[in-house]
């Protein structure tokens, strides 16, 4: 964004040259996949419209003053919108696992938890939304690698120099301390949740354990697997699960 405001539009920034082919030109080089598109789109419509309801909800019975509600609405509203909200995502998923582990580990500052550190995170989530809306380059999506780039690939001739000028080194950063943080965090809540699951029943105490798993799941996968792309040539089938869980 802050590329858009230094040069007034995008055809005038850096290596965004699109003038070489016609519209038409550009359309062939994409890849279409209907069968795969139109499920996703479907799909995507699916979970947006529950969203509203959902919210609702939480307002209406007034769970929205537990801190945990009030960083699942962030994230809620993030998702909604689309924006900056990968690492926005990342960002509240990893508050909200730390909120979970901080509850059951300290519930004598439950009061404390609820109120001014919820408020605390809220404030420090919304800074790094600015952060990644403002001051990071773009990503878009690419139907050839079925993944979102911050290099358009709109140079006829491809140059290191343009690939330095859009490579997002902050979201690799982001990427790989989410899942090494994540990593840490899975093992400390199964830990704490083992031990107070002690004594109950076995059903009860795997149903918790489930739940500590599938929290955070979807997006420590999808960081993976776009962590892989600095690493290796993922294959198809690994973008397309990226795709999937983002």
């Amino acid at each position: 964004m802050n590329r858009i405001l230094y040069y007034g539009d995008v055809q005038s920034i850096p290596f965004y040259n699109c003038s070489w082919k016609s519209q038409e030109e550009w359309f062939e080089m994409g890849q279409k996949r209907p069968y795969l598109g139109y499920p996703i789109t479907v799909f995507g419509i699916f979970i947006e419209l529950l969203y509203p309801p959902i919210l609702y909800i939480i307002f209406k019975t007034k769970l929205i003053k537990h801190a945990c509600y009030k960083i699942i609405v962030l994230l809620a509203l993030v998702d909604m919108t689309a924006t900056a909200t990968w690492c926005t995502s990342c960002a509240c998923t990893l508050f909200l696992f730390v909120n979970r582990i901080v509850y059951i580990t300290l519930p004598q500052y439950s009061d404390l938890i609820d109120g001014k550190l919820a408020f605390l995170s809220i404030i420090l989530l919304i800074l790094y939304f600015l952060f990644w809306f403002f001051l990071t380059p773009t990503v878009c999506f690419n139907s050839v690698g079925m993944a979102w780039f911050p290099d358009p690939f709109s140079e006829e001739t491809p140059s290191e120099e343009a690939a330095d000028y859009y490579r997002n080194t902050p979201q690799a950063w982001n990427n790989w301390i989410f899942v090494s943080t994540m990593l840490f965090l899975y093992v400390a809540y199964f830990v704490k949740v083992r031990k107070v699951a002690r004594g109950q029943k076995s059903k009860a105490a795997a149903a918790i354990i489930v739940q500590c798993v599938i929290i955070c799941f979807f997006n420590t996968v999808c960081a993976l697997v776009y962590n892989s792309f600095t690493l290796i040539t993922p294959d198809p089938w690994i973008l397309m699960m990226g795709m999937f869980f983002y």
